[in-house]
């Protein structure tokens, strides 16, 4: 291997490790939120949610009352996943700081936590409706909503005569389809700027051309969309990754790093489990990736992105897989696999130089999936980094920071395949 390759790999895996190194997840809220230990919340709105009702939001324009239903947060803890269910109302907690950025919080009105599209029992949101002075007990917004209408239909609708019973064969109706439920709002997230779906929950981690985002619908968590910037780096064998650690120290954090024996956009996919793992253990901030198990490729189409000098792979696929809840599921999926090259040790390849870059994907029942994938798609091609995060990734020095830009310019470009893959698809 030539000293320009080996400079090379090693560049590249420096790159990767600054957003892959630290120490593992733990069980307080603000654990297993990125940036929330530095967040200075200056306002609140608290949305109050419950299936498909919505109360008028409550606005917090006070920056010391916000700092303390901020404040309140820092001391909620996680405990077991429990079981999801649709008749609590859900409170969603959504702060900005002075900045304009943005960060939102669940709780359920039993006291549970609702993060990753898991919910979660959680000790210490008492003293959060508290300081936002919400009773939980109280009668919610919608059962006084529909006591009230009622009542009102009770006193207003007068008596009608019955009139001799006819039977009538109904005219057939359409049913509504799903996409009819979602509408599309504009979402700031700070540094970056969507189109996302009323109502939905939205996960972020990461930095840079590393950043990432994880978005669902709280009433069908398997509905979702993503996008990662970077996963790696990797070791390309298992073999690799064992002879790695039986040189290094027991301090290297490398030697947690996971394997990625297939280099394509299927093989990373369906390795999320492993890399899931490798992440918890060494960052120190929580991301929950979507779960993608028992993936099947239906179809794949080679594509050429600016990153193409560096990929050995790219592709665009759908595929039919099984979701965390067990529901059969349609994705469609994109991205790059990279390899910066390699060193070899014994003829085996040590060098934990490969990784993907721009991984997009939607998430859909099988039943859901052609209503609501041309949404979903609209929703996920609107993300677009902020002009002032992308000079600002250039000014601190990152070497990866025209793949921030790079994402934002290349979306129009991929709505109009991803478009036409779909439309391929619905026509098969």
């Amino acid at each position: 291997m030539t000293r320009t390759k080996r400079m090379t790999a090693a560049v590249l895996t420096l790159v990767l490790l600054l957003n892959f190194a630290g120490c593992g997840a733990k069980n307080a809220l603000f654990d297993r939120m990125s940036g929330a230990g530095k967040f200075a919340a200056k306002s609140l709105t608290i949305y109050e949610e419950k299936g498909s009702f919505a109360a008028e939001p409550k606005t917090v324009r006070d920056a010391k009352q916000a700092e303390e239903i901020f404040g309140a947060l820092k001391d909620v803890t996680l405990g077991e996943v429990v079981k999801t269910d649709d008749k609590y109302t859900r409170y969603i907690f959504a702060f900005a700081d002075a900045s304009g950025s943005k960060m939102s919080f669940t709780l359920r009105e039993d006291g549970c936590v609702v993060l990753g599209g898991k919910t979660y029992d959680a000790l210490g949101t008492d003293t959060v409706f508290e300081a936002a002075g919400i009773d939980p007990d109280e009668e919610t917004a919608e059962s006084k909503t529909e006591a009230s209408s009622e009542a009102s239909n009770a006193q207003t609708e007068p008596e009608v005569t019955p009139e001799p019973e006819v039977t009538v064969t109904p005219e057939p109706t359409a049913e509504p389809t799903p996409e009819a439920t979602y509408t599309l709002v504009d979402y700031d997230g700070g540094v970056f700027t969507m189109q996302l779906p009323q109502g939905w929950q939205i996960m972020t981690g990461g930095e840079y051309a590393g950043y990432s985002i994880r978005a669902w619908d709280p009433n069908d968590p398997d509905v979702q969309i993503f996008y990662y910037g970077e996963l790696g780096p990797y070791f390309k064998s298992a073999e690799a990754k064992a002879q790695y650690q039986s040189m290094s120290t027991s301090n290297d954090p490398l030697t947690y790093l996971p394997v990625l024996e297939d280099p394509t956009l299927a093989g990373c996919l369906n390795a999320m489990d492993d890399y899931q793992d490798a992440y918890d253990g060494i960052m120190p901030q929580s991301f929950a990736f979507a779960k993608i198990q028992n993936m099947t490729v239906l179809s794949e189409t080679p594509i050429t992105t600016p990153l193409a000098s560096y990929a050995v792979s790219e592709a665009s696929i759908l595929a039919s897989l099984t979701s965390e809840t067990g529901a059969a599921c349609t994705g469609m999926f994109e991205g790059s696999i990279l390899d910066a090259g390699g060193y070899e040790i014994n003829g085996v390849d040590v060098t934990p130089s490969r990784g993907a870059s721009n991984i997009f994907g939607i998430l859909a029942p099988e039943g859901k999936f052609e209503a609501v994938a041309p949404i979903l798609i609209q929703s996920l091609t609107s993300f677009t980094f902020t002009d002032e995060y992308i000079q600002e990734a250039i000014r601190q020095g990152n070497m990866q920071a025209e793949n921030a830009a790079e994402v934002s310019r290349r979306n129009n470009e991929m709505m109009e395949r991803v478009v036409n893959d779909f439309c391929e698809y619905i026509r098969q």
